[in-house]
């Protein structure tokens, strides 16, 4: 057998956290007996960023910084990491952008090596842009062959109207065929700066090695970067957020199930009732023993599948849930959400169901913090929206504070002060249902196809 990694949890935590001249904030928690290293540089800059021409730009640019530097070809760049057994890659959200590499503890250096050029020397070859830009092209026309993906856009759309929360991460076609290299080249070099990023670091390497490693990218000056003065440091701003728009919309498609996307507008991930509203979201529809899961699916076998989650942004948030069914039962299963909504507003929920999902929380965040690359992410989003590190243990300690009663006056603060976004993608309604329901069908997305 094979040696048995400790659980962090019950010891404490070596976190180290340093914020640069430059503005660059550097996150190091030391995890003793881990083989596996994970390293994160995360942008504050996304999909929420972007102006109506740039729409997809900072996906794009994810794609594009791993065409080639200076001095290494999109093949070394891969080769250097692949070679030690590593693993590089990156993802675009709507507040931020994250380059992450998975290596042993052994290989801080040259993983850190590797992403200081991609983030500070990146050519953005012209031959490389235009290879890049059919692959996005294809990327989005793989999305529109998944009706869950599709719908959960055309949803976001809805409830944000032409607020940049609502776009799509992978922009249109129509942005990503007009996007120049120029306009790329000019947003990579307003936003890839120090004072708006985070290094974020998980694994059994002390803070002093990671900081000698990060001797690249510690200069307070970075390449075709506008000087920055001393101490600078900020999150980029992006313009406030609309209430999320009540409504139920309908899009016509001849999918073979109507998807139903139903949602509330939420609080911050700042807020102090976010602690209440992760465990309200799991209750509902977190796992197969949720009350949703167990009731659409199990007691009536409406749906395959159903399940809820929690989306927080730096201002506002939104809780969802999501199913799949025969168009002629989807107002029975938002009927049945109605239901289990007022039962949360109206009554106290049993301290045997608050416990039993609080304990399921606090053991898949328990089992999480196994995981180097789980601590780096956690970590680094901490420092993103709370500027400082919660552990894993302070966390739990939330989730025990939480009563019934905090769960009911959140529920109704959430649930009964704003109305429900609604969106059914899939088939016509019957006449019946159109009667239930009347639901609008907006003629931006046209008719059955």
């Amino acid at each position: 057998m094979g040696a048995v990694k400790k659980s962090i949890v019950g010891k404490t935590r070596k976190v180290k956290r340093t914020v640069l001249g430059s503005g660059l904030a550097v996150v190091t928690e030391r995890l003793p007996g881990f083989k596996t290293l994970s390293i994160g540089i995360w942008v504050r800059v996304g999909t929420r960023h972007e102006t109506n021409r740039e729409s997809g730009i900072s996906h794009f640019l994810e794609h594009m910084v791993f065409k080639g530097t200076a001095t290494r070809t999109a093949t070394d760049i891969t080769r250097e990491i692949e070679r030690v057994g590593g693993e590089l890659n990156a993802f675009t959200a709507r507040e931020f952008t994250c380059f992450h590499v998975t290596v042993l503890a052994r290989d801080l250096e040259l993983a850190m090596e590797i992403l200081s050029d991609i983030l500070l020397h990146s050519t953005f070859d012209a031959e490389e842009f235009s290879r890049e830009k059919k692959v996005i092209l294809q990327e989005l026309a793989m999305v529109d062959e998944s009706p869950e993906e599709v719908a959960g856009d055309i949803h976001s759309e809805l409830m944000y109207g032409s607020h940049p929360l609502g776009r799509s991460i992978l922009g249109t076609e129509n942005s990503v065929r007009n996007l120049k290299r120029a306009d790329l080249i000019r947003y990579f070099r307003k936003h890839y700066r120090p004072g708006n990023m985070i290094v974020s670091v998980a694994g059994d390497v002390s803070p002093a090695r990671v900081m000698k490693s990060l001797l690249k990218l510690r200069k307070r000056n970075w390449p075709g970067r506008p000087a920055v003065s001393a101490g600078q440091r900020k999150t980029l701003p992006a313009s406030a957020p609309p209430h999320v728009r009540e409504g139920l919309w309908w899009i016509r498609r001849p999918t073979e199930q109507a998807h139903l996307m139903w949602a509330v507008e939420t609080p911050k991930y700042a807020s102090k009732d976010q602690t209440a509203l992760i465990l309200i979201s799991a209750y509902l529809g977190g796992g197969m023993s949720s009350v949703l899961f167990q009731e659409i699916r199990e007691r009536k076998g409406l749906a395959y599948t159903v399940y809820s989650s929690l989306t927080s942004f730096s201002d506002s948030g939104t809780l969802s849930i999501y199913l799949g069914a025969n168009v002629g039962q989807i107002t029975q299963c938002l009927n049945l959400i109605d239901v289990e909504v007022e039962k949360l507003c109206q009554d106290l929920v049993s301290i045997e169901a608050l416990n039993e999902v609080r304990e399921s929380l606090k053991g898949m965040m328990l089992l999480s913090s196994d995981s180097a690359e789980s601590v780096m992410q956690s970590n680094a989003v901490d420092e993103i929206y709370l500027k400082q590190v919660y552990p894993v243990e302070q966390v739990c300690a939330e989730l025990d504070s939480i009563t019934p009663n905090d769960i009911r006056r959140v529920c109704r603060k959430v649930f009964r002060s704003r109305g429900r976004s609604i969106l059914v993608y899939g088939p016509s309604p019957s006449k019946r249902v159109h009667r239930k329901l009347k639901p609008t069908y907006p003629k931006k997305y046209g008719q059955l196809k």
